[in-house]
């Protein structure tokens, strides 16, 4: 998922896209037939529309007579695929489970991987399975951290990346969706948060990390083990990040109690693997939680961008329960709760009839 700010006309290329996609897939699919006949391998059934995530992806089910695959139509306009498959052959080298690619185009942004299956985590969290789904991705973040160290094909996360993507949620939601103006009061609030949570992700050691590690981009196989998808933004960066993805998810909400037996599981599992991190439960809670706050803040300014820069009003529901989190998260922490208390008092209420003119019920704070 694409996160940096940018004010550009990227309007121009949403529109582009669109007119072109039915192109697209014509030749995708005429691609794709070449390929498999290449392979002595022939489609055997229609294809299935696999839903995409945030990004201008496209991803396709063929059914041929030699197994399911997937067929991605990626534009090169907008996607790195090279960096996607150079991620991927690393990534499987080390053991994480990644779509191996098969067959790709770059200049079309056409690709052929295998395909993983279609249980999602957020529909294993309703299952038995939900403890050991939990369990199997904690180890498989430990196998992902020392991925890529000092190699070059990893790149840094930033601490101007991390500035520009806190500024998603001022841009794009409170400017943005909310059209809300803020007083210069509320500016430096704002900027004295952005600061903390900065430092505090700045303080944490550097692994790998996928950037958006939680249910809706891990898969769950007969075989239990955690399957994974868009990974190709992954970057060198705070040693937390992928936990805070998993445990403070955008999209699924676990119990505290929960959250802190598994925080506790992954901190073993970390030290046991002599990854650096706070030693201290207390600390280490604290650094979890800002870093999630920090992440859940940009995904709110990038769920109003997909409705206003894109005509993408997929993620408005995503809004509101993210803000319920972001202020119950908070409130545990003294320094942050006069911006939980702002979050409440304001955003919340403003989110509500902006997200009600556009036909989104309100959901229980």
């Amino acid at each position: 998922m694409s996160d940096i700010v940018d004010e550009r006309a990227d309007d121009t290329i949403a529109t582009m896209l669109t007119a072109q996609s039915s192109s697209r897939r014509g030749a995708l699919v005429a691609w794709v037939d070449g390929v498999l006949a290449d392979r002595g391998t022939h489609v055997v059934g229609p294809w299935q529309a696999v839903v995409g995530d945030a990004s201008f992806r496209a991803f396709h089910r063929v059914q041929t007579d030699a197994g399911s695959f997937i067929a991605m139509d990626a534009p090169p306009a907008t996607e790195n695929n090279a960096q996607f498959v150079r991620l991927a052959k690393l990534f499987r080298a080390h053991g994480v489970c990644v779509p191996e690619v098969l067959a790709s185009d770059l200049a079309q942004g056409f690709l052929l991987v295998s395909d993983l299956g279609e249980q999602m985590y957020s529909t294993v969290y309703q299952t038995v399975e939900h403890d050991a789904a939990i369990e199997a991705a904690l180890d498989t973040l430990v196998k992902i951290a020392p991925i890529g160290a000092g190699n070059g094909i990893v790149p840094p996360y930033t601490t101007q990346r991390f500035h520009d993507e806190f500024e998603l949620f001022r841009v794009w939601l409170v400017d943005g969706l909310l059209a809300y103006s803020l007083t210069n009061s509320e500016g430096g609030m704002i900027d004295a948060v952005r600061r903390k949570l900065i430092k505090s992700i700045e303080s944490q050691s550097k692994v790998c990390v996928h950037r958006d590690f939680h249910s809706r981009n891990l898969l769950w196989g007969p075989d239990r083990t955690t399957r994974i998808v868009d990974f190709q933004d992954a970057l060198h960066g705070p040693a937390l990040y992928d936990l805070a993805s998993l445990l403070r998810d955008c999209y699924v909400r676990f119990d505290e109690a929960e959250i802190a037996r598994w925080r506790e599981q992954f901190r073993i599992r970390a030290t046991q693997a002599r990854l650096v991190v706070d030693p201290d439960p207390e600390n280490f809670a604290r650094m979890l939680d800002l870093t999630a706050m920090q992440r859940q803040l940009k995904a709110l300014g990038i769920f109003a961008r997909l409705e206003l820069r894109d005509a993408r009003p997929s993620h408005l529901v995503d809004i509101a329960p993210v803000i319920n989190h972001l202020i119950d998260v908070g409130h545990m922490y003294p320094d942050l709760s006069t911006f939980a208390d702002w979050l409440a008092q304001v955003i919340r209420p403003a989110a509500r009839d902006v997200l009600a003119a556009r036909g989104i019920a309100p959901c229980a704070e």
